[in-house]
């Protein structure tokens, strides 16, 4: 029989293979080598890919879009990933002339797939059918990927005997007992009429037994309440019991700290009188020393300047950290509105430009009096966020950035071209109820003089409807104080005015920041002046304490100034224990009533425990007793009232339903023939299940007596039982027979890869790829496979993905693969021959 093999295989952008690149395989032994995480193994994922396998996880990717090289250090991700498998057609294997063809898979980032036979795209199914006749398919054995060889390891006994199921055929069995089912259905429909019967009577019978039922459920809820009650007030007993012998110890504790507490603070009040007489002495004895010296006048008065002054620098310190504090609230308020201002889109992105030129909005270059904000506001309408810029080229250019980034359209006021407008008729100035022209009311910096003119110079500010009534409507362009509008036209504007934060200019708050800033500036400066008072004083007082007549009157006031220091730190520390003292009455107060409390609780909780007596009790939380409780009161209500002799009513209709129950199954004694039927084509299954098992486990004792040099064999573990579990047993060389799963992991390996090749020996095909199956071997098994595999290779092409030294010495020729920056090279090795 014509036979094919694999002569190249191209990928572009598949996982690590970004560049196109081509492998030329030849019959007999092909390695393929790299370290580990050189990509070697995506070339056995390639072909697998090509051949039409639709499960990214056995290409170990979670979607197919993944199998696309990412790029990275510097590369660009693919678009798409691309294999190209060419195989041998000189044996005319294939309905083609060529004497090769080309078999291409592409996917691009979407997770879609193309095929292509020979340069046509087909369909994966068409694909399939044409790679069949060369006996190639995509879920085949001939392919061990990596991991496969340990799945066989790791299987359980029913997951190996499934795969002597999907070998041996026998599904197509299962097409034949279907067949039989559907006879044995013919057979139930004589049943119908015998069941009709049955279910009249069982309706009756499921009735009794609900109601035997809930007659049962009801007196065991009823115990069960019973019990969980006495539970309930057990634990609430003992748990009130341990709460009140707990409070009771908080209590001694409490007023054991309160009795030290009074110790304290007796003390402390002791030591504080002293110290204070203590004080009144030494400053009598100041005042009798200050009588006979002049020059300790002269000090007491320097002194008491330098004490006011410096309780001045005190009280202004405090006095600007509170401007200060008051600033900074008054900006944070000031920041928050400006958080919710409402400017437009557009002009926010003009003014984050920061372009030369721009000097802002209409609202920020101007300033109001709280009392015109309202006018002010109705009077710019929507030029309040007109932006000011300095000429028309400027406008021209934010204008053409508004359109290049589609954010929106602004107005721009450019002061060179832009001509304000005037009042008309001064004729209505300073009549009654006329205020002032608006641009009159506000501050701004009068380079701005044309763009405020512009929008503010044609109205008038009035008190309200009726001045502008009485002034004439239509004269001229008028608003009132709370933001009516009348225009020249006639057309009057009005209602309830909402101020709202899109339309807020600066009032006193930023007012109030200046003058509080003034404030706090002129304390500064106060506080500089008074400062290098206090220093020139200091010095004035030291130059004369150096008096030696005055050493004992500065001893002393030093003793004093000493002491008073001690007063006050004793003073704070009675006033502690004061608060502490208080604390504690207070929480020892709040016990005794805690206490108090749960002495009633548990005198109630006792007498109901009482009540139950002797009972069995359940230890659980209460919180868990008393779901529980309610849960069974809920689940008595819901039964409601029950049928006391269902329970006697039920056996007597029990029997009857036994007779009716004997008589249907009677009649399923005709269903025998049919059920014959069914073991007939069983046992046929167990047959060819039977012949495949027998012919793969000679093959697989052939295999592992070439390379162990024992024996081995394949059974069930009940061999009446094509179910059951599939048992793969071997005698390693020195040892007795074992099964699988009682081996070392270098035998499992080897026995593994025994019954796979037999897996491939019984269905051949025309190659075989192996990736990394030599990983978990030691050097002689190692060689028992590469030995194996060399002997094969005369009746088929293999190709081996390996990092095994050893193993790369049976190939004929040798690719190496290594890894440049995240992408995969090959460089190909022709082998000496021996």
């Amino acid at each position: 029989m014509a036979k094919t093999i694999i002569t190249k295989l191209t990928m572009q952008g598949f996982k690590s293979f970004n560049k196109r690149v081509s492998i030329p395989f030849l019959n007999g032994v092909n390695i393929i080598a790299g370290p580990n995480g050189s990509g070697k193994s995506n070339v056995i994922d390639a072909v697998v890919f090509v051949l039409g396998r639709t499960s990214a996880k056995s290409l170990r990717a979670d979607r197919l879009h993944e199998l696309i090289f990412h790029g990275g250090e510097g590369k660009s991700a693919a678009e798409y990933a691309s294999v190209t498998l060419f195989l041998d057609n000189s044996g005319k294997i294939f309905p083609f002339d060529n004497p090769e063809i080309s078999v291409v898979r592409k996917v691009n980032r979407k997770g879609m797939s193309v095929y292509r036979l020979n340069g046509k795209n087909v369909t994966r199914e068409k694909l399939l059918e044409t790679l069949a006749l060369a006996r190639i398919f995509p879920e085949e054995r001939n392919i061990v990927l990596q991991g496969d060889v340990t799945q066989v390891i790791e299987m359980n006994s029913i997951e190996r005997r499934i795969i002597i199921d999907e070998i041996s055929g026998i599904a197509d069995y299962n097409d034949k007992k279907e067949k039989s089912q559907q006879d044995l259905e013919a057979v139930d429909s004589k049943l119908k009429e015998a069941e009709i019967i049955i279910n009249q009577r069982y309706d009756i019978y499921k009735k009794l037994e609900d109601e035997k039922n809930a007659t049962i459920r009801f007196e065991t809820l009823q115990k069960q309440l019973q019990t969980l009650k006495a539970s309930h007030a057990h634990k609430k007993f003992t748990t009130l019991e341990e709460q009140l012998k707990k409070l009771s110890n908080n209590v001694l504790e409490k007023e054991e700290q309160k009795k030290k507490t009074d110790n304290d603070l007796e003390q402390t009040e002791n030591n504080l009188e002293e110290k204070e007489k203590s004080i009144r002495e030494i400053a009598g004895k100041i005042v009798d020393l200050s009588k006979s010296f002049k020059i300790e006048k002269e000090i007491s008065e320097v002194r008491s300047e330098l004490l006011i002054k410096k309780d001045k620098i005190n009280a202004n310190t405090r006095e600007i950290e509170r401007l200060s504090s008051m600033i900074e609230k008054l900006e944070g308020l000031s920041a928050r509105k400006a958080e919710f201002t409402e400017i437009p889109r557009s002009v926010q992105a003009v003014l984050r430009l920061g372009l030369k030129g721009v000097y802002g909005t209409v609202v920020n270059l101007i300033s109001v009096p709280e009392k015109y904000q309202v006018a002010i506001e109705v009077t710019a309408g929507p030029h309040l966020y007109d932006i000011v810029v300095d000429n028309e080229n400027t406008a021209s250019y934010c204008i053409d950035y508004l359109k290049r980034e589609r954010v929106g359209r602004a107005t721009f006021l450019p002061l060179s071209k832009i001509k304000p407008t005037t009042f008309s008729d001064s004729s209505l100035l300073g009549k009654s109820g006329a205020i002032g022209l608006a641009s009159k009311l506000i501050k701004f910096d009068t380079k701005f003089l044309s763009a405020i003119e512009f929008v503010f110079g044609n109205t008038l500010i009035v008190e309200n409807l009726d001045a502008a009534k009485s002034l004439g409507i239509g004269k001229a362009r008028m608003v009132t104080l709370d933001g009516d509008l009348t225009e020249r036209s006639g057309a009057m504007i009005g209602g309830y005015y909402f101020k709202t934060a899109a339309k807020q200019i600066e009032s006193s708050t930023s007012q109030e920041i200046s003058r509080y800033s003034q404030m706090k500036e002129s304390l500064q400066n106060e506080v500089s002046v008074l400062q290098t008072d206090v220093k020139e004083l200091e010095v004035k007082l030291k130059e004369l304490a150096t008096s030696e007549s005055l050493k004992e009157f500065v001893d002393l006031e030093k003793t004093r100034v000493s002491s008073e220091h001690e007063v006050d730190e004793l003073r704070e520390r009675r006033k502690r224990l004061q608060e502490r003292k208080l604390n504690l009455e207070i929480e020892v107060n709040r016990l005794n009533i805690e206490k108090a409390k749960i002495e009633t609780e548990f005198e109630i909780a006792k007498q109901e425990f009482e009540k139950f007596g002797q009972a069995e009790y359940i230890d659980e939380k209460l919180q868990v007793l008393e779901t529980q409780i309610i849960k069974a009161e809920k689940e008595l209500t819901e039964i409601g009232s029950v049928n006391l002799k269902a329970v006697d009513e039920f056996e007597k209709m029990r029997t009857e339903f036994d007779q009716y129950k004997q008589r249907y199954e009677k009649i399923l004694e005709e269903k025998k023939a049919v059920l014959e039927m069914i073991n007939q084509i069983e046992q046929k299954r167990k047959e060819v299940f039977g012949k495949t098992l027998g012919e793969i486990s000679q093959k697989f004792d052939k295999i592992f007596t070439n390379m162990a040099g024992g024996f081995a064999s394949l059974n069930l573990e009940n061999p009446d039982d094509i179910e059951s579990g599939l048992l793969i047993q071997a005698t390693p060389k020195g040892k007795r027979l074992l099964n699988i799963d009682s081996m070392s992991g270098g035998e499992k390996t080897v026995v593994a890869l025994a019954f796979l090749f037999a897996i491939q020996m019984y269905k051949p095909a025309p190659f075989y790829m192996f990736d990394e199956v030599d990983a978990a071997l030691d050097k002689e098994n190692t060689r028992k496979i590469g030995e194996w595999i060399k002997r094969m290779s005369k009746e088929a092409q293999f190709i081996v993905i390996t990092h095994n030294d050893q193993t790369i010495q049976y190939g004929d020729r040798v690719y190496g693969v290594t890894m440049d920056r995240g992408e995969s090279k090959i460089i190909g090795v022709e082998m000496p021959k021996e």
